[in-house]
């Protein structure tokens, strides 16, 4: 797996034909938008992406409006969404999905808002036929297989309409002489998808394998129930619909991670972090492991897991209750893997100095002109989109996140467009009352400069400073926090209440035999690795190595 970028990715180049100019534009937006909501965020193994051909990229829906957002500016090219139709209602949000291209789906949850079920059902069959022909004239197209954003632990039951669509696609592609389109899976992860400045990563997994079509040799035999109650074609049709459906399900269960509830998946990183501060301990690596990396390890524990409970229940469940209750013991001390290897090699005094001159310069610089512009531009509509996405935070909290986004991103340009003209006329005119208070520092030296600039010049300058200046605060920001949790370790290294060896001592153990268990195994990203096929989940692949 190629190693995931820090902060700001840089985004691929176009592997397709050139987006239209308004496409471009509102991605471009996206991209910052990306930017700033995540402080690491990647796409990798974007390789598997088919040079020729239509794509049809199909993830689960944890994020709710963040996913598309996330997977619209990650992959290149151009894409068409398919998206619900009650999103189209939205004023602003409805122009923006049209000025990408994005499709209405009539979901049958809907049922009520938009009269009969024979036009909801004619409507999406009509979004079948534009996808699939998007698909065979070789364009891109995204869809979310469960139909619905949700907060679940593995995704919800796979509808039949991917499927669907490729079958038409495939049957279209060959009739026009083009290369056949192919379904493509996508592992959408995040640290938390509600929350501002966490960690995202998109990963492309390979082109699933489709089986022979319905008049093919080999295509999937209808059932009889299927014949009883459709045509021989209609039957063989929907036979195939269903075993894809089935391999989908499979495909998203590998690519998302699903276990069967939260707190699994809680242990499951947190054996992922034993492992990993173990191993790079003995290996004598330091710093913390990319987003990237740590799904990587998330996918692996979870393969091996999974593996221990079908070969050896007892050990897995065994070891699953060592975890958990190690788990508790850190949580009720607030301690991290890594602090308790830390312990032996406790920030320097050089560190120390060096993180304290690093706070120093970093919080001089947002206590100035950053933190002026910062908390102007960008705090109050801040604080109100957050106070204004509150209310969704019980009754649809899947779309915490993405309320927040979209509040924001209406808020901040009309506040800069609300703002900018008065500071300028504040910062211009040499009877305003700013110029009446008593300035110090390098104030004096650059007044005469600024009541020299235009007041409509200064105007245009800060609509574009408000956006700079929050950026470059959270990069100060980001500074002192890690300035301060140097110190905050040094001292809490030497706490003396935490008892260090008893802790130190139970998760070596533990990590040791856990790491042992992993090196016995070939799991997803060893050389020897074997990729599963479509339709097999990662545990089914996994085997005892053979001892050299």
């Amino acid at each position: 797996m190629p190693d995931a970028l820090c902060g700001a990715m840089a985004w691929l180049q176009e592997g397709h034909a050139r987006p239209p100019r308004a496409y471009r534009a509102i991605r471009w937006i996206s991209r910052g938008m990306c930017d700033t909501w995540f402080r690491e965020h990647a796409i990798v193994d974007h390789e598997w992406i088919p040079e020729d051909g239509g794509v049809l990229f199909a993830a689960w829906h944890p994020g709710s409006m963040v996913d598309p957002l996330f997977m619209f500016s990650s992959i290149p090219g151009q894409l068409t969404f398919a998206a619900k139709h009650t999103l189209f209602n939205y004023p602003i949000l409805g122009s923006v999905m049209r000025s990408v291209g994005a499709k209405p789906i009539y979901r049958a949850i809907d049922k009520g808002e938009d009269g009969e079920d024979g036009n909801r059902s004619a409507a999406n069959e009509g979004l079948l036929d534009t996808l699939a022909g998007i698909l065979v004239d070789q364009g891109r197209c995204a869809i979310y297989p469960e139909g619905m954003a949700h907060l679940g632990s593995r995704p919800e039951r796979i509808k039949t309409g991917p499927a669907r669509i490729m079958l038409r696609a495939i049957r279209n592609s060959r009739e026009a002489g083009v290369p056949d389109p192919a379904l493509v899976p996508v592992g959408i992860h995040y640290t938390d998808q509600n929350k501002f400045r966490e960690r995202g990563l998109l990963q492309v997994h390979p082109p699933m394998q489709l089986p022979p079509l319905p008049e093919e040799d080999g295509a999937p035999e209808p059932s009889q129930e299927l014949l009883a109650e459709f045509d021989a074609a209609e039957a063989a049709d929907r036979a195939w619909v269903q075993v894809v459906t089935g391999l989908l399900a499979v495909e998203m269960e590998r690519s998302s991670q699903g276990l069967d509830n939260w707190d699994d998946r809680k242990l499951l990183w947190r054996t992922r972090s034993l492992v990993w501060v173990h191993r790079a301990r003995a290996e004598g690596r330091k710093g913390a492991p990319s987003y990237a990396e740590a799904v990587l390890g998330a996918r692996r524990t979870r393969a091996a897991w999974l593996h221990m409970l079908e070969e050896q229940p007892e050990q897995a469940e065994g070891l699953r209750s060592e975890i958990a209750a190690h788990s508790q013991r850190m949580q009720e001390h607030g301690l991290k893997e890594f602090e308790l290897y830390e312990r032996e090699s406790r920030p320097g005094y050089s560190e120390l100095g060096k993180a304290a001159v690093l706070l120093v310069w970093s919080t001089v610089w947002i206590l100035g002109l950053m933190a002026w512009g910062a908390m102007v531009g960008s705090y109050p509509p801040y604080r109100l989109a957050g106070k204004l996405a509150k209310p969704y935070e019980e009754k649809m909290a899947y779309a915490l996140g993405t309320y927040k986004i979209a509040i924001a991103f209406i808020l901040l340009p009309l506040w800069w467009l609300l703002i900018s003209l008065p500071i300028a006329w504040l910062i211009t005119t040499p009877s305003s009352p700013v110029w009446s208070i008593p300035s110090y520092g390098v104030l004096p030296l650059i007044q005469p400069h600024l009541l020299k600039v235009p007041m409509l010049l200064m105007a245009v300058l800060l609509l574009f400073g408000w956006p700079l200046s929050a950026r470059l605060h959270l990069i100060l920001w980001r500074r002192v926090v890690l300035s301060w949790r140097t110190w905050r370790r040094w001292f809490r290294l030497r706490d003396g209440s935490i008892p260090w060896n008893e802790l130190q001592a139970g998760q070596r153990d533990l990590a040791s035999r856990l790491d042992t268990i992993g090196r016995s195994l070939v799991l997803p990203g060893d050389p020897d690795w074997k990729a599963p096929p479509t339709g097999v989940d990662d545990h089914e692949m996994v085997r005892k190595r053979t001892p050299s």
